[in-house]
């Protein structure tokens, strides 16, 4: 196959190459859930699913909810997602991951 008919392949939608990753999240604010992520909705998302998913782990080390209360700023239930708003696989074990994972209700 020449490469110009693969490339045709892949541009058609047969495999889609991941691209504009953003952390998605719950946070605690005004003693309810919100539903956020960054970067925000309208600016340039991350280029790199590497970066995405390191800045999502050091995100959710610093906003572990304590067990106990709940304080404003916690975060829950971190996620990578590409251009789509698709879940993204942690790129280390090939598995969906959800960092600092709740069951929670969103309002």
């Amino acid at each position: 196959m020449k490469t110009l008919d693969a490339m045709k392949i892949i541009d058609d939608g047969w495999i889609r190459r991941l691209k504009g990753f953003r952390v998605h999240f719950h946070a605690w604010r005004s003693n309810q859930w919100e539903i956020d992520c960054f970067p925000g909705e309208k600016a340039k998302p991350l280029t790199s699913e590497v970066s995405a998913w390191e800045l999502a782990r050091r995100f959710a080390e610093a906003g572990i909810p304590d067990s106990n209360s709940l304080k404003e700023g916690d975060t829950a239930n971190i996620h990578v997602v590409d251009d789509m708003d698709n879940r993204v696989k942690f790129y280390g074990s090939g598995h969906f991951l959800v960092l600092n994972k709740m069951e929670i209700e969103v309002v």
